[in-house]
């Protein structure tokens, strides 16, 4: 009984100690991010990135261009190093703008398809030409699956007639970008065009106002002005989706004075920091710095300009301030730092950087993620994917140092956590949930700013960005110190490409 007696207690004392010398490490922590990350630079560097002079960082036009100089400055000043392989701290990516067609009409199926109303025209020179279409299902190929959709069918020459999105569903943000794929398998086969029946679970006047402005895309071999390949989308009159013979035919005709194109250069802006320890495990940290520009919605008060300060400045200068205390206070594992363009395009940067990797994606093995809409909690940091990524705790204990509670995956009816660039390196596989500033759900105060003409700089609680700052730095070094890996929760979507990835 003695003997027992004592072994538990020099056991007790022997966790104690532990528990002991793990809160004095962290509290050390602490009071190195509290020196190194301070209110007065936090807010310079927002004043300039969300400064009129950026014209609201529209991917490609000079104020993001500027915004992307202004963070590989820093990241230089910091001690960031180039990661081996690049020349410079810029991943130049190769864009295509697009500006749609000002007169459409198709006919088919025995209806009249405008553009403005039931009709949207992605890709197509000018045609006023009567042509055949050709049923395929959904025009897609999945050779792990046993599907090929044009499996006896003669495409050649003809329009592709399908349904639109995936056979297995998806997100918006998935649908969207299967639709490069489906027009490439349309292409290899010779077929002259691709039409996409709407039928999606999201309103059809969201997608037809997206799609109708001008827009960006990565076009790995940039395409000539005014492509002759045809592609768009219809809502037949019943707005249901329509069943039809595999391989049948359907008169059709085009008038449409044409899409243009042309090339547009724009950059991610990457560096990296290596570990103590274990330098060839990455945790990266991600931003996206573009905005979305002037005039993007009503004028109010004459304010032209959208300067992005909570979308996503916000996220940048966090990202800048870790670059800052990283460089000096290396943790475990290397720091891979990714501020990236396009997000307001559709994850562009994010996506071209995933297809594009600068290190072998197995050797990062987690993303967080910074960006948000706006905050109206000032005593809450919001993680969309806490408790799905193997990391709550960490990012849980980085927040409460500076005081401040997560809030889980708030507004569960927006699907935020495909929304911005973490479902990138997700769908590669890699743990990644994105925190943003306080909100718990899509109230009055955040949808104010959130893509306003008034989300400037001069409205921002700069004492509780320095706080979600030094959490987003905090969280980011409590992970890039664990001893095992963070996991995907069981079951989760990502699961399966994870084990791909990690061999696990």
């Amino acid at each position: 009984m003695t003997y027992y007696y004592f072994k538990q207690r020099i056991l007790l004392a022997c966790v104690a100690g532990f528990l002991g010398v793990t809160t004095l490490f962290a509290q050390k922590t602490v009071k190195k991010i509290n020196k190194k990350v301070d209110q007065a630079t936090i807010q310079k560097d927002m004043m300039y990135l969300a400064s009129d002079q950026l014209q609201g960082r529209k991917t490609g036009e000079a104020g993001n261009h500027l915004a992307a100089a202004y963070i590989a400055a820093e990241f230089r000043k910091a001690g960031v190093r180039v990661i081996p392989g690049m020349k410079d701290y810029f991943q130049s990516i190769p864009f295509q703008k697009f500006i749609p067609p000002k007169q459409g009409e198709v006919m088919v199926l025995g209806s009249d398809f405008t553009l403005g109303s039931n009709l949207v025209i992605l890709y197509g020179g000018p045609a006023n030409t009567k042509t055949e279409a050709v049923y395929a299902d959904y025009g897609w190929i999945d050779e792990s699956a046993g599907r090929d959709d044009y499996k006896g069918l003669d495409v050649k020459g003809r329009i592709v007639l399908v349904q639109g999105g995936l056979p297995q569903g998806g997100s918006p943000t998935e649908i969207f970008a299967s639709m490069a794929k489906k027009r490439e398998m349309a292409r290899s086969r010779g077929a002259a065009g691709l039409l996409e029946i709407y039928n999606l679970s999201f309103p059809w006047n969201f997608f037809r106002s997206y799609f109708s402005r001008e827009r960006l895309e990565v076009v790995p071999s940039p395409s000539t002005e005014n492509d002759s390949f045809f592609h768009a989308w219809l809502q037949l009159p019943s707005g249901a989706k329509p069943s039809l013979e595999i391989g049948k035919s359907f008169p059709m005709q085009i008038n449409t004075s044409g899409a243009l194109s042309s090339p547009v250069q724009a950059d991610n802006v990457l560096g990296y920091i290596p570990g103590k320890k274990r330098k060839d495990e990455y945790v990266m940290l991600s931003a996206h710095f573009d905005h979305v520009g002037t005039r993007a919605g009503q004028v109010i008060d004459n304010d032209t300009i959208w300067n992005g300060a909570r979308d996503n400045a916000w996220g940048t200068v966090g990202l800048i301030a870790a670059a800052r205390y990283f460089a000096q206070n290396p943790p475990d594992r290397s720091i891979l730092l990714a501020a990236v363009n396009g997000e307001e395009m559709g994850l562009l940067g994010s996506k071209y950087l995933a297809d594009h990797p600068v290190l072998p994606w197995k050797q990062v093995i987690f993303n967080l993620n910074s960006d948000g809409a706006g905050y109206s909690d000032t005593t809450i940091v919001s993680v969309i994917g806490l408790n799905r990524v193997g990391a709550a705790a960490e990012i849980n204990a980085g927040c409460e140092a500076f005081g401040l509670a997560t809030f889980a995956d708030p507004a569960p009816e927006q699907g935020l956590f495909d929304r911005s660039d973490n479902a990138s390196f997700a769908a590669l596989g890699i743990p990644a949930p994105t925190i943003a500033a306080g909100l718990r759900s899509f109230d009055e105060t955040v949808r104010k700013y959130y893509h306003q003409s008034i989300d400037n700089p001069d409205n921002i609680s700069y004492s509780y960005l320095t706080r979600f700052t030094k959490a987003f730095v905090n969280s980011a070094n409590n992970i890039a110190n664990m001893k095992e890996k963070p996991k995907w929760q069981s079951g989760d979507k990502y699961e399966a490409a994870a084990k791909k990835l990690y061999g696990y």
